[in-house]
């Protein structure tokens, strides 16, 4: 078969391992799809969880952050763990934790409950998220790279087009059912997932591996991990100077350097080894990883402010806009495919990320006045360079590393998604507050018959996004200007925005030309570091 021909997901084999091919991408993808979903769904229904659990603010905001935080915090160590103890055990734990604790969360009687649930989802996610693709590179050991790239591809896709389908399932499911549903739903999909890979998934194991596991790298991973995402996160809401947030990052920053340390004592029996590094495919990889989470996920909860908060679209309609994106990503997805027929990957993904690059500056200049169709060239543009990279990223990750690694690259490349999106939401945050400070400063705020004190009041509201709230606070004869200085401050942040992120896309598909090599391998690197 030539290299210009379409392989089949399930090429080369005897039946039963083109079987087992079959089911371990179709239980991979559909749990990429269910857990990634519980990401994104959850954020349209706060307001209904708020009111019938009679939650704080700060509660709320637990119900989101604990999900992310443990989840980000395990999925390294999960991925390495799978490698010496076995791939499949580590992904049934994990899809059957993440079952148990999705029909707590959905009787959860308080709010307490629900974020302790929520901390167990992300466990669980972690667990089976972080161990998939080793799984699917063990399945399709031995098999035409282009077939496995395949299934990654639709492992990747589940994910993606989960993401950008949250916010329409969240507010349809919330709009006619009710907020437990959203947490109901994954019980019958988790308990079909853990029959089909028990039943046809094969057992995955390194046999190259090292025997011991790794606990000082793997609970150094996990603070490290938990406490910079919490910084992050945190910082967004909270402000940077707050005692937590400080003590979060600088804690984060010295643990990452002490598991640094470690793992380059042990070399090559460390939980993460950092020689994987010196390969330019896989750091080009996980660098491209944490980009793709900035312009997506990064992004979106200023855009589905501006879109609900602004401009008042429901739920539903908000999930209709952003559909947008995830049809573009549908398409452009084969299509990525049958490029590498005729370019390398790099150029591929070089494509993708300018693609994402030109959208973003298209968006730049949106308006006060103008409505959602501003944005929809943008989110076309941006599923469609999405389709085009996230097939390959995770592919390139684990396809370049050795076989007993692959656990370890899919954590490592994993593990920069959620990075990413708490960057994206931090950086971006802080872009959107400084632009509303200066915008809406005191001096300007002054000139409008507003009660005194109420400057930084009426600023915490446009961030959040809360322009009917805003207007309440705000007496009727200075409502209509202080509402058009909001919005103009609200979307002059969001063009700056754009603006970053399209600059940040071109730089992107600078990395993916240099870092991206279509001959790198482990083994190479090995041979050229020992002859030097």
């Amino acid at each position: 078969m030539s290299t210009t021909e379409a392989v089949p997901i399930e090429a080369g084999g005897p039946p039963e391992v083109r079987s087992s091919r079959r089911w371990t991408t179709a239980v991979t993808s559909l749990a990429a799809a269910m857990m990634t979903l519980d990401i994104t769904v959850v954020n349209v229904a706060l307001p209904r969880i708020g009111a019938d659990l009679d939650a704080s603010l700060d509660s709320l905001q637990w119900i989101v952050n604990a999900y992310t935080l443990s989840f980000a915090a395990l999925l390294l160590t999960a991925g390495s763990v799978s490698d010496r103890i076995g791939r499949r055990r580590v992904f049934l734990a994990g899809v059957a934790v993440f079952t148990a604790a999705s029909a707590v969360c959905a009787l959860a009687p308080n709010t307490a409950v629900l974020i302790a649930a929520r901390a167990a989802q992300g466990v669980g996610g972690a667990m089976a998220f972080g161990t998939a693709l080793a799984l699917i590179a063990g399945a399709f050991e031995g098999a035409p790279a282009r077939s496995r790239t395949t299934a990654i591809g639709l492992f990747t896709a589940g994910g993606a087009v989960s993401a950008a389908l949250g916010p329409l399932v969240g507010g349809s499911i919330v709009e006619w059912l009710s907020w437990p549903f959203l947490f109901a739903v994954n019980v019958p999909i988790g308990l079909l997932i853990l029959a089909a890979t028990a039943r046809k998934v094969p057992e995955s194991v390194a046999t190259d591996a090292p025997a011991n596991v790794d606990y000082a790298g793997a609970v150094l991973a996990v603070l490290a991990l938990f406490a910079l995402n919490y910084g992050l996160l945190a910082g967004s809401e909270k402000g940077w100077t707050t005692p937590d947030v400080l003590t979060a990052l600088i804690g984060g920053g010295i643990l990452a350097v002490a598991f640094a340390a470690v793992q380059w004592r042990l070399g090559p029996t460390a939980m993460l080894d950092l020689r994987l590094f010196a390969i330019p495919s896989f750091s080009g990889a996980v660098l491209l990883s944490f980009a793709a989470r900035v312009f997506s996920f990064g992004l979106l909860p200023f855009l589905t402010l501006w879109l609900g908060g602004m401009l008042r679209l429901s739920p539903f309609q908000v999930g209709l806009v952003l559909l947008a994106q995830s049809v573009a990503l549908v398409i452009a997805a084969p299509v990525s495919s049958l490029l590498t027929k005729v370019m390398s990957v790099s150029k591929v993904l070089a494509l993708g990320s300018a693609v994402v690059g030109v959208g973003m500056f298209l968006a730049v200049g949106i308006g006060p006045h103008d409505s959602w169709t501003a944005v929809l060239p943008m989110l076309v543009l941006l599923g469609a360079g999405a389709g085009l990279t996230l097939p390959h990223l995770l592919a390139l990750a684990v396809g370049v590393v050795p076989a007993s690694r692959a656990g370890t690259a899919s954590g490592a490349a994993n593990s920069f998604f959620p990075l990413g999106t708490a960057t994206g939401v931090a950086a971006f945050g802080i872009v959107l507050t400084n632009k509303v400070d200066t915008t809406m400063n005191a001096a300007t705020l002054s000139r409008f018959p507003l009660p005194r004190g109420h400057a930084a009041q009426l600023r915490q509201l446009v961030t959040a996004g809360q322009f009917d709230a805003l207007g309440a606070a705000v007496p009727e004869a200075a409502r209509g200007q202080v509402l058009d200085l909001a919005r103009s401050a609200y979307t002059g942040a969001l063009s700056t925005i754009f603006l970053i992120a399209g600059i940040a896309g071109l730089l992107a598909a600078v990395a993916s030309l240099v870092l991206v090599r279509e001959k790198d391998n482990f083994e190479a690197t090995q041979t050229a570091s020992s002859s030097g």
